[in-house]
């Protein structure tokens, strides 16, 4: 197992990607800590994990508060007293023109989005350095490096973010903690993945013709697996296309240099 007994926080888990990359993290030994604001879709998340005789702790928060942050890496480490590898996945997609969108709404996602990430990074760099190491994925978009219509709020965020692990990227490298951006897409086999803003009961909704459209976003976790195996000392300040890497591992195998 590549990440037997190593200490995962994955936020966004209760559906699409998030719970994807909790699936196979469990699969490779981790305890995963599942973060989603829905309690409904985590538990569906933690009986696909718990199922497969995988360990899973469930955190039903809403990342908009930064109490909620705040409490998800209090109880992380009062826990386990480390946290391997930080997934910050969660994330949101209203679709509003500029004028559609009031300040409330661009506030909202930006917390999401931006500031969720940013404080639970903060939060987190004590216990890594503490530790020696460690493991951040921030998941991004196209939106973080071009514009989109009716995503202004949301491409602000995420070219945010992108800035933000860039950055921090330079900062924790002395402590051996790698950060690395995660953006879906990319390869030969194109999967598209259900949209950030359906929720999962939105998509049971859907006819069974449209629920095929979409991909099964297992396919590109190779990458997040790979990643979350990194530090300091490894890969690290860099952007990734999670399908063409995940690809380029099923390849050539988990040793690759990217």
């Amino acid at each position: 197992m590549l990440l037997k007994d190593k200490i995962a926080l994955v936020t966004g888990a209760g559906r699409g990607l998030g719970r994807a990359i909790a699936i196979a993290y469990a699969r490779q030994g981790a305890r995963v800590i599942a973060v989603s604001r829905t309690e409904s879709e985590l538990a569906a998340t933690a009986a696909m994990i718990r199922g497969e005789g995988g360990r899973v702790d469930l955190l039903p928060l809403d990342l908009a508060q930064d109490a909620a942050v705040r409490q998800m890496v209090a109880h992380t480490l009062a826990a386990y007293g480390r946290v391997d590898v930080a997934v910050n996945n969660a994330g949101r997609l209203p679709r509003l023109t500029l004028e559609e969108m009031t300040m409330e709404n661009f506030d909202r996602t930006m917390a999401v989005n931006l500031r969720a990430p940013v404080l639970t990074c903060k939060l987190l760099l004590p216990a890594m350095k503490a530790q020696g190491g460690g493991s951040i994925i921030n998941v991004s978009s196209a939106a973080g490096v071009k514009g989109f219509l009716q995503e202004t709020d949301y491409c602000a965020s995420k070219f945010g973010l992108e800035g933000f692990s860039w950055a921090l990227a330079l900062e924790v490298q002395p402590y051996n903690i790698a950060v690395n951006v995660v953006t879906p897409g990319g390869g030969k086999t194109r999967v598209p993945i259900k949209p950030t803003s359906m929720t999962q009961a939105q998509f049971e909704a859907l006819p069974e013709t449209e629920k095929a459209r979409w991909g099964d976003p297992i396919v590109m976790t190779e990458c997040f697996v790979y990643l979350a195996r990194q530090d300091g000392r490894g890969v690290t300040g860099r952007r990734f296309q999670a399908n063409e890497l995940s690809e380029r591992i099923r390849e050539e195998g988990w040793h690759l240099t990217p």
